[in-house]
């Protein structure tokens, strides 16, 4: 057993090691030419990027006079005998920025509101419930940030996470669920006409995401970049293509970004196909109005995705991104390990749902109906063999 099990270990330890010297020697080649990269040069994906260059330098700004906010959501959900119970809450973290002292803080609709309690008492399948799970927290954010818009005169709002919902999230039309998934679409384009109406900038902050857009576009293009004689020479021995095809977009981006530097941004759009956002939606518009780049916001920590939500003039996309990223950068190097917005990690501390917190709620739950765990939970939770 040891033996095996070492052996499996060892061949794994020579696949990581591949692979990161593979990422490696990518990277310096990648830091020798990006300076020379003329994404207009490839008419394929031209109309979905708005960038010439590969990649563009980002300066931090004066955060004075600024009020940013960030939004989360948190979840629970909670399986029982005769019912499920799906808890969520949704806050906002407002910061308005002085000409000097720290900034002061603000919180919708309370530093630490009440989750909302939803019991489901159908039956439903583990996707529909999940669905169901997710779309509630989903519905909890969009909620509270259609409330900062309107109380708010409010310049940056950062959300945790997309700026559109996962097709994952997306139930099957006859199902239960898809009334709650309606009511999500609703909100989506509630809140992206009451930003455009108030001038305000959205921006999805994404900080694991598994997009592999920007890998493929550079699989695209790549092979004619090689063809250059000197570069050419320094791929030598580089399997680009192999690392393209088992790379993230933030890790790939991670070889090759400075902090303070941002990838080139392609239409959210040209991500998502018609099978899986169909255009019965309502949101394939909106889905082009969506711009997305990484950002490297800290030196020793992957780039974060970021959905940028454009204004209808097109042409100032560009320059509008990046006076909202620069706002972003200096909210976002606090630790050289972790790069991620402070309004969105004060946000996430007060919206997550803590087991004791939980337990509370179930406790209550009990008082009041005068049931007992033994009769509300599942059998598995409650084997006395520790299975």
């Amino acid at each position: 057993m040891e033996r095996n099990l070492d052996k499996m270990l060892s061949k794994l330890v020579e696949e990581i090691e591949h692979i990161e010297v593979t990422r490696e020697r990518f990277g310096e080649v990648l830091r020798n030419v990006k300076n020379k990269i003329d994404l207009s040069r490839f008419p394929t994906i031209a109309s979905n990027i708005i960038d010439k260059k590969f990649f563009t330098k980002i300066e931090p700004t004066s955060l004075s006079g600024l009020r940013i906010a960030g939004i989360d959501g948190g979840l629970v959900r909670k399986r029982f005998r005769s019912l499920d119970l799906v808890l969520t809450r949704g806050v906002a973290v407002i910061l308005q920025f002085g000409p000097q002292d720290g900034p002061t803080v603000d919180f919708y609709p309370d530093p630490f509101p009440e989750p909302k309690i939803s019991p489901l008492m159908l039956t439903l399948s583990n996707i529909e419930l999940e669905q169901l799970a997710s779309l509630e927290r989903i519905a909890a954010e969009l909620r509270v940030t259609l409330s900062v818009l309107e109380e708010y005169h409010t310049d940056l709002i950062l959300l945790d996470g997309s700026l559109f919902y996962h097709p994952r999230d997306r139930p099957q039309t006859g199902s239960f669920v898809y009334e709650k998934f309606q009511e999500v679409l609703s909100l989506y384009k509630q809140t992206y006409h009451k930003a455009r109406k108030k001038g305000a900038t959205i921006v999805g902050i994404v900080k694991d995401s598994r997009s592999t857009r920007i890998a493929t576009i550079m699989g695209e293009i790549l092979p004619h970049i090689v063809r250059k004689p000197e570069v050419f020479e320094m791929m030598q021995g580089v399997d680009y293509r192999w690392l393209l095809k088992i790379s993230r977009d933030c890790d790939l981006l991670d070889t090759f970004l400075e902090e303070g530097e941002r990838s080139f941004a392609f239409r959210y759009s040209s991500e998502i196909s018609s099978t899986t956002i169909p255009m019965s939606d309502g949101l394939s518009s909106w889905a082009s109005s969506i711009w997305v780049t990484y950002l490297k916001t800290a030196r020793d920590d992957l780039p974060i995705r970021v959905e940028f939500l454009s204004p209808e003039d097109s042409d100032t996309v560009t320059n509008n991104l990046d006076k909202a990223l620069s706002a972003i950068l200096p909210i976002s190097s606090q630790h050289p390990e972790y790069g991620v917005p402070t309004p969105i990690l004060e946000a996430d501390t007060r919206a997550k749902i803590t087991a004791n917190e939980t337990r509370l709620i179930i406790d209550r739950l009990m008082a009041l109906s005068g049931l007992t765990y033994l009769t509300l939970e599942k059998r598995r939770s409650r084997n006395p063999f520790g299975g």
